[in-house]
């Protein structure tokens, strides 16, 4: 069912978030989000394993292609030919004849390959990290394109691979800490070269699952190869890309299902505690709710995780709201992917099922108003440290997230960034177009104000990062476009609302 064609938007808020939208963004960021399937080259060239090298040097030649990926007899993915390897192996051999010689002889096998979800950003760092060139795009068993470190040196791109080599080759926790501490500045400097908050975010988000994966593997290092398969995802701001400068501990473990599963417990205990002890030095705080790997609430094998959701949801416990962004606000960013896509089909069958967790989080959210009152007056706090100012971050950007977050939980939208479930309603028609412009541009702008309200307050040296701001050291333009934001903040409750049948007046 299709939401309502017609419009909630403020004509004239619209027209002016747009302006203020684009005056904040002067100047176009490194494409640190988009996924390499945007980039990739498809179809790909191909031979079979037991092709003569002859023919397939031939068939490189004629492409005018510097790699070509082998198939098995399956047509599964085995190997890459590289101008390397024919330098290295072929070439310099006395005793190979190419003209009898099949491909698998020479081939490279272990491919290492990326997902066509995966960012830009993490194309980079596999590059960097295995020193490769050339990497295949595969889903499931099937080629879907191939990256080559050629067409990514055409995006630009030094200063993230400078962020990408200074992690990886960083070797210890306290060393990932100094990384992270410098974040405020980066975001300060992009700030001021007009890079929109939310290329920033996404930035901060791409730089700190870096961090956690080199957690990880430092960990692992230390407690050796894990016994079976596993999968860790971050969520909350981590699973939508949209970490500010304080996200804190937010992750779990899918592990594989094996008889006996129990009897590799003691291993994932140790690992995840010895990576959330990892992450406080690398300079991620424990979860106020305990929403991390170590607890074995958030660390099961991929059934018991199957049971969890579903009594979860049968019994609608009194967190399930809470535990509903763990569930649908999540990413893999370490292990076997297949594990996480498993639980998160698993996860959105039951939603279908299971309607009343949607109006769960609408009540939980239903109380929350936004801070303008009579004439269009800001309402900030009447006391304490922060009188005069009111937190931008939850008193209007968290709006946004947790009522476009529940639109597009009822149209089983599995993006998590906020912008992209936004862009994901409107393309299925759920969303008007110009609410869909009017609800990303108030975003773009709360988003704005929080992370500057953040940058200020870490240069500052104050002790906690928060994201306060008072109206009343802000121009009169600043402040009107606010009140523009706010209205669209207002308009996005109300269609929430009507989509449970609530009376809005």
């Amino acid at each position: 069912m299709k939401m309502t064609p017609k419009p909630v938007h403020d004509k004239k808020s619209l027209a002016e978030l747009k302006r203020m939208r684009e005056r904040l963004r002067r100047i176009e960021s490194f494409p640190y989000s988009e996924s390499v399937s945007t980039v990739m080259v498809s179809p790909v060239l191909t031979c079979h394993d037991n092709d003569l090298i002859r023919d397939v040097l031939q068939s490189m030649a004629r492409n005018h292609v510097s790699s070509i990926i082998v198939l098995d007899e399956s047509d599964r993915p085995a190997g890459i030919l590289t101008e390397r390897d024919v330098l290295k192996r072929v070439a310099t051999s006395d005793s190979l004849d190419i003209s009898r010689t099949p491909v698998k002889r020479v081939m490279t096998r272990g491919l290492i390959t990326l997902n066509p979800d995966d960012s830009i950003y993490r194309a980079l760092s596999v590059i960097s990290h295995y020193g490769v060139k050339h990497l295949p795009v595969v889903e499931g068993d099937e080629l879907k394109g191939i990256v080559t470190f050629r067409q990514l040196l055409k995006l630009r791109h030094p200063e993230p691979m400078e962020l990408i080599t200074s992690i990886q080759d960083a070797g210890s926790f306290a060393e990932l800490g100094a990384i992270k501490a410098l974040q405020p500045e980066i975001a300060a400097s992009k700030l001021g070269l007009g890079i929109s908050a939310y290329e920033i975010v996404t930035m901060l988000s791409l730089i700190n699952q870096d961090i956690h994966r080199r957690v990880l593997q430092m960990v692992i290092d230390t407690t050796g190869s894990p016994p079976v398969e596993f999968c860790l995802f971050l969520t909350g701001s981590h699973g939508r890309r949209e970490n500010l400068l304080t996200p804190d501990q937010d992750h779990g473990m899918i592990i594989e299902d094996v008889e006996h599963c129990h009897i590799h417990g003691e291993y994932f205990m140790d690992m995840t505690r010895r990576f959330s002890e990892g992450l406080i030095e690398a300079g991620f705080s424990f979860c106020p709710g305990y929403i991390m790997s170590m607890n074995p609430l958030f660390r099961k094998c991929l059934s018991e995780w199957f049971h969890q959701l579903s009594y979860w949801m049968e019994r609608q416990i009194g967190s399930l709201g809470r535990y509903a962004t763990v569930i649908y606000d999540s990413l893999p960013v370490y292990g076997k992917r297949e594990l996480f896509r498993d639980f998160q089909d698993f996860s959105f069958s039951l939603l279908g099922k299971h309607y009343d967790l949607l109006r769960i989080m609408h009540e939980e959210v239903a109380g929350h108003k936004v801070p303008i009152g009579f004439m269009g007056k800001f309402i900030t706090e009447k006391s304490g440290e922060h009188k005069g100012e009111m937190n931008i971050k939850r008193s209007g950007l968290l709006f946004v997230v947790e009522g476009i977050r529940i639109l597009a939980l009822m149209r089983g939208i599995r993006e998590t960034s906020t912008l992209g479930r936004i862009r994901a309603l409107v393309d299925g028609e759920y969303l008007h177009r110009d609410d869909g412009e009017y609800f990303e541009s108030a975003y773009q702008l709360l988003l704005y104000h929080a992370l500057r309200a953040e940058v200020q307050s870490a240069l500052e040296g104050k002790k906690k990062i928060e994201a306060f701001i008072n109206p009343d050291r802000l121009s009169a333009y600043e402040r009107d476009m606010l009140r523009h934001a706010y209205k669209a903040v207002s308009s996005l409750q109300d269609l929430v609302a009507s989509e449970f049948g609530e009376l809005v007046l």
